[in-house]
């Protein structure tokens, strides 16, 4: 929403406001008038400043203590049925995320909004409430929502949509009601993943009129959408997502391909506590995988530790024998990974050769360019 927003009414109609919403039992409610109020005081508060102080003190209270009822695991389920319609991690981890600079900049500031509350409320400044995340598959979108979750220190809350778009008429609505007013009972990150099944484009003449109806909750959900909880959506494909929902989301982070200092973290990460591998090797390793995803790195590692442990080789020498086979593109790069083959693992020049599919002269003139580098 826009900062200009102004509360209809002074203080008299703010108190009846939060008087009937409340005395209705409806805790989103109470909240999202709050959160109004927060954002614009209403005329004849005597000093806002600590107005607004107070009033997210007892925000926050008041959502500390129901949490996400997580002790008695009332999770909503699919009308008639046992189907949950969330899945629950209270204790995400992110670690090894790693992510071009504009992204990470991006979700860490989220996290230190988190953290600076007081500030932004006193400055009477709205916190992030809704994350948009696009990009190609495997890029860390899922990851940087469980990243959010641990710096923050709240729940990471899934939606299972394979149950929420259910195949009875008429309960996908009811369900992905069900499913945001649990996230938006306690301080939680709602994770949306493949959030284009839920927002399509309500011109695709192929979707039922059901699907449709969906993209209107979503609308209204992300324009009511509390401050004590944060929604991420994810989707691969923004393309398909309908323009209205689009221009909802607070904050739209794009997520590129890691660079070649980006694969290095990842890879390190991923190397913690394995068998040594030397730094070298790890450095090559980032080098050689340009337009890896970081999920494309992660099965390579998995990859080279599974083959490690059964032929019994080191993972060293492993993972340069499955560099070789990756095709790495004519440079210094694909010179040095030759010439580690070479020198580490023994290999001929005509070995090396039959491995990556050039003449053995070729590969000859780029271990003497290599070595000529050093």
């Amino acid at each position: 929403m826009s900062d200009t927003y102004q509360y209809e009414g002074g203080l008299e109609q703010a108190v009846l406001d939060l008087v009937r919403v409340g005395s209705g039992g409806f805790g989103p409610g109470v909240r999202q008038l709050a959160t109004r109020l927060v954002r614009a005081v209403p005329p004849g508060v005597a000093d806002p400043d600590m107005f607004r102080v107070a009033l997210h003190d007892a925000l926050a209270s008041s959502a500390k203590q129901p949490g996400l009822r997580l002790a008695d695991v009332s999770l909503p389920t699919e009308e008639g049925t046992t189907h949950q319609l969330v899945t629950v991690d209270a204790a995400p981890d992110g670690d090894g995320l790693a992510l071009e600079p504009f992204a990470m900049s991006e979700i860490e500031e989220v996290v230190e909004e988190r953290h600076r509350v007081e500030e932004l409320t006193r400055a009477g400044v709205e916190l992030t409430r809704t994350i948009l995340m696009t990009g190609p598959p495997g890029v860390g979108k899922t990851m940087a929502a469980r990243w959010l979750a641990a710096g923050i220190g709240v729940p990471l809350v899934s939606i299972d949509l394979a149950t929420v778009v259910s195949s009875f008429l008429g309960n996908s609505g009811r369900n992905i009601r069900s499913a945001l007013d649990f996230a938006k009972s306690g301080p939680c990150v709602l994770l949306l993943d493949e959030f284009d099944a839920l927002a399509k484009r309500r011109d695709d003449d192929t979707d039922i009129g059901e699907l449709k109806r969906i993209v209107n909750v979503v609308l209204i959900e992300l324009d009511r959408w509390p401050d004590t909880s944060l929604l991420v959506a994810a989707t691969n494909h923004p393309q398909l997502l309908d323009p209205a929902v689009e221009r909802r989301f607070d904050r739209q982070v794009e997520f590129g391909l890691p660079g070649e200092a980006e694969r290095r973290k990842i890879l390190g990460h991923l190397a913690a506590g394995a068998d040594p591998v030397d730094e070298p090797t790890l450095d090559l390793a980032a080098r050689i995988t340009d337009g890896a995803s970081g999920s494309d790195l992660t099965r390579l590692w998995q990859r080279v530790r599974r083959r490690a442990v059964l032929d019994r080789q080191s993972v060293s020498d492993v993972l340069l024998a499955e560099l070789l086979t990756l095709e790495p593109r004519p440079g210094a790069a694909r010179d040095q990974l030759w010439r580690a083959a070479s020198e580490m693992l023994d290999l001929s020049n005509r070995q090396i050769a039959a491995n990556v599919g050039v003449s053995h002269p070729t590969v000859a003139a780029a271990i003497k360019r290599a070595r000529s580098r050093s």
